[in-house]
């Protein structure tokens, strides 16, 4: 086995993981399974808390990631 075919991949960073999230949320929205302000809120405390996503690319940043996601299906 070569050392490239043992080499674990990249970690995605928080962000594509954020936006992989919204998309997922907006799906799950668009299937009736949540209600749109409860994706939301779960999304922006999660940018917030968890990934520190507004501390590193802010607050427009992060909603306009939400928008995109959610207006595919809106």
């Amino acid at each position: 086995m070569t050392a490239a075919a043992r080499k674990p991949a990249a970690r995605p960073s928080a962000l594509d993981v954020f936006t992989l999230r919204c998309w997922a949320r907006a799906q799950l929205y668009a299937a009736g399974e949540l209600e749109l302000h409860d994706a939301l809120d779960e999304l922006q405390r999660a940018a917030v808390e968890r990934d520190g996503l507004v501390a590193e690319v802010g607050q427009d940043a992060v909603q306009k990631i939400m928008s995109k996601a959610f207006a595919k299906v809106c």
